[in-house]
């Protein structure tokens, strides 16, 4: 039996909800809400964090 190869179908959805949020025409709209000035910081802690817990996810399933 062949070994199951790991899925990457999480971080693949990370790319994609980062390039909608930090690289599309939402980003000018969202950043022109006068919104608080940390906002962005946070999106990207969020992001970051998200791509921690991928990792370790994954790393886990590997068994590492």
């Amino acid at each position: 039996m062949a070994p199951e190869t790991p899925r990457n179908d999480h971080t693949l959805l990370l790319l994609v909800v980062a390039l909608f949020l930090f690289h599309s025409p939402f980003s000018t709209w969202w950043t022109s809400l006068n919104l608080p000035w940390y906002l962005i910081f946070v999106a990207w802690g969020i992001l970051i964090l998200l791509i921690a817990l991928n990792r370790r996810r994954s790393d886990r399933n590997r068994g590492h």
